[in-house]
């Protein structure tokens, strides 16, 4: 019998029950609120890992440009060398990985959000055909949650290498497209000394009609040994308009780098030049852009070695007249300060408007084509090489001077060894225009 005031055993069962569930329940709830919470400072280091990894690869990419710019009498390159770090530095910087407050814009405090990587961190290697540039580098990063079991942050690393690689072509360049200008490639004499149509050193014989004149384009090498790509002694050494990085080599094996050129008119009182007919290109913009506005913006569709393209007639006079009023217009747009130190010493160009070496607007890529084509009154030309020409002047009379640069094509078709390796000569990948790529 249950006497008075007695609780049911039932009831005396049931509460130690209840409290071991509250007691359990408070504990999954608490492991649940650790599991959240490490999962979002998981998700949070893997989000900035990633924009980390984002910023060294641009860093990287930037660097590998820097291996196509100056050309100095060092052999050791050292110009080269802190061009390279100094853009690997520069465009880590413009990239952050979120895991602070941004500061007020109109502040003067620093973001430390941004990248930050020392000229330490930087590391090149010279010593192949084909240099390399390696960022590595690590980063702290604040945890969310973590810091009530005592982590506070997270230290992550990043790296990642670039190289170049030869192309064919492209859409040109970073900072410019296609201009239609089909310019006449340089050719040899029998002596093996550089010129081009109008080189004022042949001022009786402007073009390649002497015995021993040769033409052989930097791309008739190993497979591709076939014509139209050369003319003359498949044995003979390339184009002049080929890489560079020696001052030695300049006006003698190539003119490439401050070597001053001037396309005016021949004896019969026109260009030296033709004009490209883009019209039957796939279009690269909404509108169609007329001959004279292509030459002051540029195309940025796909042109490559061995494609062929319809010229206008040298005596079109008005098609010339547009072009040189395009290019009038794209010098009026561009007045800068040329550091002219840079200029003479290292054969780059570098200024106030673009700080990046050898980016500057006025650099054009440009057409090139068989310079023993031109006096055979061509409707169409093949493109055998391309090359970056900074635009100085224009004359009225249409006559073009500048000086061509070294190369970073955007785009192409990479140049494999192999496609070199029958060649007799001992030629180098590094002679050809190059595009920048991510090594894994």
């Amino acid at each position: 019998m249950k006497r008075k005031g007695e609780k049911p055993r039932n009831f005396l069962r049931r509460r130690p029950q209840k409290g071991s569930i509250m007691v359990l329940t408070a504990l999954v709830i608490t492991g649940m609120i650790g599991i959240m919470a490490l999962s979002i400072d998981l998700g949070f280091l893997f989000n900035s890992r990633n924009q980390f990894q984002n910023g060294i690869d641009a860093a990287a990419l930037a660097g590998a440009t820097g291996f196509r710019v100056s050309i100095e009498a060092d052999a050791g390159m050292p110009q080269q060398t802190t061009v390279v770090k100094d853009l690997a530095v520069q465009y880590a910087g413009f990239n952050t990985v979120r895991r602070h407050t941004d500061p007020d814009p109109e502040s003067d405090q620093p973001n430390r959000n941004k990248i930050e990587v020392d000229r330490g961190s930087v590391t090149i290697d010279l010593g192949s055909d084909l240099p390399k540039v390696r960022v590595n580098t690590n980063l702290d990063v604040p945890l969310l949650f973590a810091g009530l079991f005592g982590f506070e942050q997270m230290n992550i690393n990043a790296g990642s290498q670039a190289s170049i690689f030869p192309v064919d072509g492209g859409t040109g360049t970073t900072g410019a497209c296609w201009r239609p200008i089909f310019l006449p490639d340089t050719f040899y004499d029998i002596d093996n000394i550089v010129h081009y149509l109008g080189d004022p050193r042949r001022p009786m014989n402007p073009l390649p009609n002497l015995p021993g004149d040769f033409y052989r384009s930097r791309f008739a090498v190993g497979a591709r040994n076939i014509p139209p790509f050369f003319q003359g002694p498949v044995d003979s050494p390339v184009t002049g308009l080929r890489d560079t990085e020696s001052l030695t080599e300049v006006s003698q094996q190539t003119l490439m780098g401050m070597q001053p050129i001037i396309f005016g008119r021949y004896t019969d009182g026109l260009p030296y030049y033709f004009i490209a007919d883009f019209t039957g290109l796939p279009r690269a913009t909404i509108s169609a852009l007329s001959t004279g506005d292509l030459a002051n913006f540029g195309y940025c569709g796909q042109i490559r070695v061995g494609d062929v393209i319809p010229v206008y007639l040298r005596s079109n006079a008005a098609i010339y007249d547009q072009v040189r009023t395009g290019l009038e217009s794209l010098l009026a747009r561009n007045p800068d300060n040329i550091d002219v130190s840079l200029k003479a010493q290292y054969s780059y160009i570098k200024s106030d408007i673009y700080p990046d070496p050898n980016s500057h607007a006025l650099i054009l890529p440009v057409l090139l084509f068989n310079p023993f084509e031109f006096l055979n009154n061509p409707r169409e030309l093949k493109v055998t090489n391309f090359g970056l020409f900074f635009l100085e002047t224009v004359q009225p009379d249409g006559t073009l001077s500048g000086f061509f640069v070294r190369e970073i094509i955007t785009g192409g078709t990479p140049i494999q060894a192999t496609n070199i390796s029958g060649d007799t000569l001992l030629f180098q990948r590094r002679w050809l225009p190059m595009s920048t790529q991510l090594l894994r």
